[in-house]
């Protein structure tokens, strides 16, 4: 039976599951219907609220080649160990104004590595909170703008509570900011979220097709947003190809 709950260590996809291939089979005997690490892992994800397709960005489909080679290494080095990376505070800004060139694709990579290594362990996971959380800034930006225009209390108090869970999540992926419409409220929102984490020492990945100029610019997030999303934060300006062109079928 230890055989059996030490292949949950190995268990960070479904697909990859040793149950769910057959390699290890459950005794015929067994009361157990289901596997606990992968269940909790199928909660951790779904909590984080990860886009379907990108649930299978991790570091075993990560490739190095030639539009990524200047910064491989240290993505690898991050994929490898994202609960070092969380654990230090540390902020990682993927910068580039071409489109497609896997920005979001890495940032979620992040964050699937981190939620692997920490879904079975009660000092992050306790099946209620969300240990990482999925943010696409221009779809979050217009549900904080919908609070003053629709009469919906569940709605304000989901979007309330987004706002809450972006502040204090262990790890924040904030995807393509500087998108849609900024007012001054949403700038303001936001300015909230990243100086608390600052405070806090909790981590966020950033991604944007604008660069850091652009951003600071006073039509966009403004100087004082900026600088606390930059603090003790690493840029890469994630470049190359647009990598969508291959996804897009011609018949």
């Amino acid at each position: 039976m230890s055989e059996l709950f030490n292949t949950c260590e190995e268990c960070v996809v479904k697909q990859w599951c040793k149950l769910r291939r057959g390699v290890v089979k459950l005794p015929t005997d067994s009361l157990l219907t289901f596997c606990v690490g992968n269940d909790k892992l199928t909660k951790a994800l779904d909590l984080a609220r990860i886009p379907k397709e990108y649930l299978n960005a991790n570091l075993f489909h990560y490739t190095k080649d030639s539009d990524n080679a200047e910064y491989a290494d240290i993505l690898i080095e991050l994929l490898t160990n994202p609960v070092g990376f969380v654990r230090s505070g540390l902020n990682l800004a993927l910068l580039n104004n071409h489109k497609g060139t896997g920005k979001t694709w890495t940032a979620i990579a992040v964050l699937n590595e981190f939620i692997y290594k920490v879904c079975r362990d009660p000092e992050w996971f306790d099946y209620e909170n969300p240990v990482a959380l999925y943010v696409k800034f221009g779809a979050w930006a217009n549900r904080q703008r919908d609070i003053y225009t629709r009469n919906d209390e569940e709605f304000t108090f989901q979007a309330h509570k987004e706002l809450s869970l972006m502040k204090d999540v262990p790890l924040l992926v904030l995807d393509d900011i500087g998108s849609g419409r900024i007012t001054p409220i949403i700038r303001d929102l936001i300015y909230d979220v990243i100086d608390h984490r600052k405070e806090r020492q909790h981590s966020i990945v950033f991604t944007s097709n604008y660069c850091e100029t652009q951003l600071r610019s006073s039509e966009m997030l403004g100087e004082m947003v900026i600088s606390r999303m930059l603090y003790n934060t690493m840029i890469l300006p994630l470049g190359g190809r647009d990598r969508r062109v291959s996804k897009i079928y011609h018949y």
